[in-house]
């Protein structure tokens, strides 16, 4: 968004990273918000451009927010988080409370249709984009191999902890064993410390399993290349708009999720299968029993995918462009 913005605007920039953990940072974090208010003087046409932090960084989002209103400025909100849906708080409460007529930038539309509902915020102020919008145009991928008589090709690729879902992971392939469905799992990227351990004795113990370790580029590329599903099985509360998930529909792998944040939307139209986490195990062995059973099936599958990703990426293109025109719109 920055670069986007930078094209066409002279824009300013409000760091409320923490950085360092230190006296100097913390008292350099609460002196930014007054030299923002300077800022808004010397700047009258100004707007307020927050992507609003997930935690506690709102006590200090929220003096720039109290800024832009003394001064009567415009604000646009971009939500990448959703705790403060699944769990709100008193301080949500208070910084939405701020927020309700100001335009709000959300993932999803269910994000959207949530913090309308929780915070009572005015819907026609929403705008959906999709972190699709941020990835180049789908082009249509070489055809997957498809051999009858192959296992079939899953995959998980996340960090590897327990709120991730890995051992439900191994749950669907020893159930995949135990019927008799031949498959070949991949699994990447890098490993919690609190994991090590039992993944380490899961990984020996599961056959035609191999880890890749943490992978990028091109050997990202080759990795969902090398899939027919991914399985997603993340259970943690402020899963909003997995990357991952975007990366897998884009290559034509199938999806199968736990329903979490934006995941539902992203799977729409076919793209993929999104149960809750206490239906993931079965839900997804009947699906993947099916696919190794009807490749024809699988395909058309794997074409729903690829269609989805192709049409959440052009038409989030638009919404990505008609917010930059919005947020410049008298601001040049």
């Amino acid at each position: 968004m920055l670069s986007l913005l930078r094209m066409k605007a002279s824009v300013s920039v409000f760091d409320r990273a923490p950085g360092k953990s230190n006296g100097f940072a913390r008292l350099r974090q609460l002196a930014m918000p007054f030299v923002y208010l300077i800022w808004l003087v010397k700047n009258p046409n100004a707007k307020l451009y927050l992507a609003l932090s997930g935690g506690l960084g709102q006590f200090i989002d929220w003096l720039y927010v109290l800024g832009s209103r003394m001064f009567g400025r415009p604000i646009f909100v971009h939500h990448h988080s959703f705790a403060y849906i699944t769990a709100p708080s008193l301080l949500n409460r208070l910084i939405f409370a701020s927020l309700r007529q100001q335009i709000h930038v959300v993932l999803s539309p269910y994000m959207g249709r949530e913090l309308v509902r929780i915070y009572q915020l005015n819907a026609a102020k929403v705008r959906v984009v999709s972190n699709a919008a941020f990835f180049s145009a789908v082009m249509q991928p070489a055809t997957k191999q498809q051999n009858l008589e192959a296992p079939i090709r899953l995959g998980y690729l996340s960090n590897i902890s327990f709120e991730k879902g890995i051992g439900e992971f191994f749950a669907v392939l020893a159930e995949l064993g135990r019927l008799g469905v031949a498959y070949k799992a991949q699994i990447a990227g890098p490993i919690e410390p609190s994991a090590q351990s039992t993944f380490s004795s899961l990984l020996a113990s599961s056959s035609n399993t191999t880890y890749c370790g943490p992978v990028y580029d091109d050997a990202k590329r080759d990795f969902y290349d090398g899939l027919d599903v991914l399985l997603f099985p993340s259970d943690y509360p402020n899963e909003a708009e997995p990357l991952v998930i975007h990366e897998a529909i884009r290559s034509g792998t199938h999806v199968i999720a736990c329903d979490r944040g934006a995941i539902a939307d992203i799977l729409a139209n076919g793209a993929g299968l999104v149960v809750p986490k206490s239906a993931f195990t079965a839900a997804a062995v009947e699906r993947i029993r099916a696919f190794h059973a009807d490749r024809v099936e699988l395909r058309r599958a794997q074409n729903a995918s690829l269609e989805q990703a192709r049409r959440m990426r052009d038409s989030t293109d638009g919404h990505l462009s008609a917010l930059v025109n919005e947020i410049l719109t008298d601001a040049a």
